[in-house]
């Protein structure tokens, strides 16, 4: 009986690893470079608001990011807002 042994090819294996690789490179630079753009804006913000004496707006933004966020995540869910009544006792809910 012959045993038939399947190769498989070197350069396949490294150029996937070698796209990985690259696509990992290309993210960090992406994350980095917003990161840098992030510190600008706060820097600038925080420049104009001293400047004009104004409340810091990026406190603001952020929490408008943030309901915004929730909003479209609930509306993805096709979630509804409800209350949680706790009264077991209760046999006739309003």
């Amino acid at each position: 009986m012959t045993r038939m042994v399947k190769t498989v090819s070197a350069t396949g294996s490294a150029r996937a690893r070698q796209q990985a690789q690259m696509w990992e490179r290309l993210r960090n630079a992406i994350r980095g470079a917003l990161a840098v753009l992030v510190l600008l804006i706060t820097a600038a913000e925080a420049w104009l608001t001293a400047l004009l004496g104004l409340p810091p707006i990026t406190p603001v933004l952020r929490r408008l990011t943030e309901v915004i966020a929730d909003e479209w995540r609930t509306g993805a869910a096709d979630a509804i807002d409800a209350e949680v009544i706790d009264d077991p006792d209760q046999e006739v809910w309003p």
